[in-house]
């Protein structure tokens, strides 16, 4: 139900959303227990001047004894400076994981920065850093994500 609500959320936002971003993300995890995975997903989101919002679909690739998982994210954007073209912001939001190995699913607060340089009026690369505070009974997603992408405005 819970992913249904998000996935429902997702769309809801592509379809009203004025200037839509659509990307890809990718990157790599480094949880509390030390093991670490690789996330690639898609994201939609929607800035409405320096605020943004955003939204991630993305799956935890097993690597090491880490858990293999898919995430459901939903990120609220802040610009706190542009240096030349790149922006720069903070970041705050709140994520479902969905547990793919028969471990326990649950939920996870993030908050950190990202920067946004523009390649073209349409495409833009971002790189973001993300503290990762999951609930107890999946501690083991507790940690540090370091991600890149890129995405096209609409």
């Amino acid at each position: 139900m819970k992913k249904f609500a998000l996935a429902t959320l997702l769309a809801v936002m592509a379809a009203t959303a004025g200037a839509v971003e659509v990307g890809i993300i990718g990157g790599e995890t480094f949880q509390s227990n030390n093991h670490t995975s690789n996330p690639a997903g898609v994201t939609v989101g929607e800035s409405f001047g320096k605020f943004g919002v955003t939204a991630e679909i993305d799956h935890n690739f097993k690597k090491k004894n880490s858990t293999e998982s898919n995430n459901f994210d939903l990120i609220g954007s802040y610009e706190v400076v542009k240096l030349g073209s790149a922006s720069v912001g903070i970041k705050a939001g709140v994520g479902y994981v969905d547990s793919r190995d028969g471990k326990p699913n649950g939920y996870e607060g993030l908050v950190g920065a990202g920067v946004t340089i523009p390649v073209t009026t349409k495409i833009s690369a971002t790189a973001d850093y993300r503290y990762a505070k999951a609930q107890d009974r999946i501690s083991s997603q507790t940690g540090n994500q370091a991600l890149i992408g890129i995405k096209y405005a609409f």
